[in-house]
């Protein structure tokens, strides 16, 4: 493909352009990375629609003014999942009672972890007191108007879809139902809260190209069970683990090691990331505060070059490419300050190059905070993990187990 060809091909992306100007630098890149080297163009009035389906392929969705017709062809793959229950928003499963409890930055020790209890009603909405929508004529949060440059028409219809999304997959309760797959999903591919930055910014850590379909396959797991999880792990970052005013924002490091063009060949590949990134950029948009992609390939850089003038300057402001190195290694350790993770360092002995003896998997979790440090079992990683099992305890159910 040449330079010239490939230029033709971003421009002629518009549901790209759409992520690209108007939502989060981290779904952006992502954007760039699952989508951009895609055969398959998608309209904007088809990504318009996709989005509704994004954890369930058989649901296509289509607008009439301001109603939604759902159209169901065949079954749902969702474990658990009841599309009629979650239109009549009834659940099948028990809340436990009590009263949001509020936590602020004096209460976040330096591990990155709340000091303060738990939230004992697990049931978080779509707004907060700090999200700008309680002063706004149309209750649309500041982040989806800043997401449309301040085009209310547009933005009114975003959050609208927003609110039907979480409706839909009940995200307002996912943290309150049991997770039995988490320790699945977090074995199908590397992602983890590593601690915070200098700046008190929860770090969030990502390795697209090792995603594990086989893993996934031996686990009888679907991309839909990952896809929930990742709102899983969304959801508590912004309600549990850092929900104190204002709305906060989070660093991000993409780490491409191992990623090649083989991957952009892999239709299993391409499909995860394109659902990911429309969930991602239309469900939780403004949230980036620095994006750092690193062990960047050479034709990466080559790429970026042409993909950057579709960014807005705010955008690429964000964001920050190195290669594998020394350089990198210094920068990682000035963005990260003492949370940079050692499997990310190329002078450490990266724990991400070997995997488990046990079971090939990237990280194996630990049992207690002693043998916590930055990185895939960091204290985050770890209290998170005590949350899902405290879930599965109240619902009698236990972790699945990763084969």
């Amino acid at each position: 493909m040449t330079k010239r060809n490939l230029s033709e091909r971003i421009q002629s992306y518009s549901v790209n352009r759409s992520i690209m100007r108007g939502n989060g630098t981290a779904v952006t890149v992502a954007a760039f990375i699952f989508v951009l080297l895609s055969s398959n163009v998608v309209s904007v009035e088809g990504w318009r629609r996709s989005q509704y389906s994004t954890l369930v392929p058989s649901l296509s969705t289509s607008l009439v003014k301001d109603e939604v017709v759902f159209n169901l062809r065949g079954g749902i793959s969702i474990d658990d999942f009841s599309l009629s229950d979650a239109v009549d928003g009834e659940d099948e499963f028990h809340l436990v009672d009590g009263n949001v409890t509020n936590v602020t930055d004096t209460q976040i020790d330096r591990n990155g972890t709340n000091t303060t209890q738990r939230p004992s009603n697990l049931t978080f909405p779509a707004t907060n007191p700090h999200d700008g929508s309680d002063l706004d004529p149309d209750g649309i949060p500041t982040r989806f108007l800043q997401m449309k440059k301040d085009n209310r028409a547009e933005a009114k219809e975003a959050w609208e879809a927003h609110l039907l999304w979480r409706k839909l997959f009940q995200v307002d309760t996912v943290l309150a139902r049991p997770h039995k797959l988490f320790d699945v999903c977090k074995a199908m591919v590397p992602h983890y809260f590593a601690g915070r930055d200098p700046h008190n910014n929860v770090i969030f850590v990502q390795r697209p190209a090792m995603v594990n379909f086989d893993l996934m396959k031996r686990n009888n797991a679907t991309i839909d069970d990952l896809l929930l999880h990742y709102v899983y792990v969304i959801e508590y970052c912004w309600n549990i683990l850092d929900p104190s005013p204002p709305e906060k924002v989070m660093t991000n490091v993409l780490d491409l090691k191992g990623i090649s063009f083989r991957n952009m060949k892999n239709q299993q590949y391409i499909g995860f990331g394109k659902r990911f990134v429309q969930m991602m950029s239309s469900n939780y948009p403004g949230r980036s505060y620095k994006t750092l992609i690193i062990n960047a390939p050479s034709w990466f850089h080559a790429l970026y070059k042409m993909f950057k003038p579709l960014l807005r300057e705010s955008t690429r402001q964000k964001i920050v490419i190195f290669k594998s190195g020394e350089k990198q290694d210094t920068a990682l350790k000035f963005y990260l300050g003492d949370s940079v993770p050692r499997d990310l360092i190329s002078t450490e002995k990266a724990i991400g190059d070997k995997k488990s003896e046990i079971d090939g998997r990237y990280f194996l979790p630990v049992n207690n905070t002693s043998h916590c440090e930055p990185g895939p079992n960091s204290n985050i990683e770890f209290e998170m993990r005590q949350f899902c099992i405290e879930q599965l305890k109240l619902h009698n159910e236990t972790m699945q187990d990763v084969v």
